[in-house]
C-alpha cells in the first residue's frame, strides 16, 4: 500500500465519520462546534494522530450506535482495531516504512569521502533540531536535548569528524523563557562531542522554516550544497523543503525504524515504544500531506 492509498483511506474514513456526525443530536453537534473554535492548531493536529484519532473514531461510533447501529458498530470496531494496530510493533513499523519512503540505508564513511571528492562536493552540514526539555533539577544545565535530537547530534558529530565540514544547527525557541533548540544543540555538540558549530539558526518554528532560514544563512556565506542530518522518517519532507529553499542536499538519514527485522508474536502486543513510533511516523505523514497542500 502506498502513501496515496493511506491518504485515500483516511479521507474515506473522515467522510464516514462526517455522515454519522450529521445524525447525532443537535446539542452534540453544537458542542462540537464550540469546542472546535477553541482548539489550538497544535492540539487539532494531535487529535488527528494515534493514539487520539482511533479513540475518537471509536467514541464517535459508540455515540452513533443508537441512531445508526450498523454503521456505529463498524466505526467503533474500526477505531478499536486501529488503536491496537498503531500501538504494536507491526503497525508502527509499517507506518515508519511509509514515512521513510525509499531510504533503506544511511551514508557510509566511504560514501561521504566519495561525495567530498566529487564535482559538486557538499560544503557544510545541517543538523535539524528534534526538541529540548527544561527541568530545574537537571545538571550541568537545566535545558537539554530530547532523545531524538541527541540521535541527530551523535550522527552529525560523526559526519563532521569524517568530513571536516563546518556545521549549522537549526531550531527555534520551544516556548517563552527557554533557550533556542539550536543554542542547546550547539552547547551539546561542543561540550560533549567536541564538535565546533559555525552557524546557529534559532528563529525557525518548523521544518519549512528550518530550510528557509538555514538557506539564508548559508547562501550569505557562499554555500549551496549541504549534508542534511535527521531521522530517516523525517528525511523526505526535510530534504524536499531544503531543495525548495534552493540548496543541493545530500541526505544523511539515520534512526531507521521501518521494516520488521526479526518478527515475533510480541510485535502484535501493544506497547509504549511502538505507540510513540506510530505517533511520530503518522505526524510525519500528516506533515508531508500538509506541506504538499501548501507547496512547502
Amino acid at each position: 500500500m502506498s502513501i496515496d492509498d493511506v491518504f485515500a483511506w483516511l479521507s474515506g474514513l473522515a467522510g464516514l465519520a462526517t455522515g454519522l456526525a450529521s445524525g447525532l443530536p443537535d446539542w452534540l453537534a453544537g458542542a462540537a462546534g464550540d469546542i472546535g473554535s477553541l482548539v489550538p492548531t497544535r492540539l487539532t493536529g494531535a487529535l488527528l494522530l494515534p493514539p487520539a484519532l482511533p479513540l475518537l473514531v471509536a467514541a464517535l461510533g459508540l455515540l452513533a450506535v443508537r441512531r445508526r447501529p450498523s454503521a456505529g458498530r463498524m466505526l467503533a470496531w474500526t477505531g478499536l482495531l486501529a488503536g491496537w494496530l498503531f500501538s504494536c510493533g507491526t503497525g508502527a513499523s509499517w507506518l515508519a516504512s511509509l514515512a521513510e519512503g525509499d531510504a533503506r540505508s544511511g551514508l557510509t564513511a566511504e560514501a561521504l569521502r566519495a561525495a567530498l571528492a566529487g564535482r559538486d562536493a557538499p560544503q557544510a552540514i545541517v543538523i535539524l533540531g528534534g526538541g529540548t526539555r527544561d527541568h530545574p533539577l537537571e545538571t550541568p544545565a537545566r535545558e537539554f536535548v530530547k532523545p531524538l535530537a541527541l540521535e541527530r547530534l551523535v550522527h552529525g558529530a560523526w559526519i563532521a569528524r569524517t568530513t571536516r565540514l563546518p556545521v549549522l544547527v537549526s531550531g527555534g525557541v520551544p516556548r517563552g523563557g527557554m533557550a533556542s533548540e539550536a543554542a542547546v544543540m550547539k552547547r551539546t555538540l561542543e561540550d560533549t562531542f567536541g564538535t565546533p558549530v559555525r552557524w546557529v539558526e534559532e528563529a525557525s518554528r518548523d521544518t519549512g522554516e528550518n530550510a528557509q532560514r538555514s538557506a539564508a544563512i548559508l547562501k550569505a556565506a557562499g554555500i549551496s550544497r549541504v549534508v542534511l542530518v535527521t531521522q530517516a522518517y523525517h528525511m523526505p519532507r526535510a530534504a524536499a523543503s531544503f531543495r525548495r529553499a534552493g540548496l543541493t542536499v545530500l541526505p544523511a538519514p539515520h534512526g531507521f525504524a521501518g521494516g520488521m527485522q526479526d518478527w515475533t508474536p510480541r510485535d502484535l502486543v501493544p506497547n509504549g515504544e511502538a505507540a510513540a513510533l506510530a505517533h511520530r511516523a503518522s505526524h510525519e505523514l500528516l506533515g508531508r500531506l500538509w506541506y504538499r497542500l501548501r507547496n512547502r
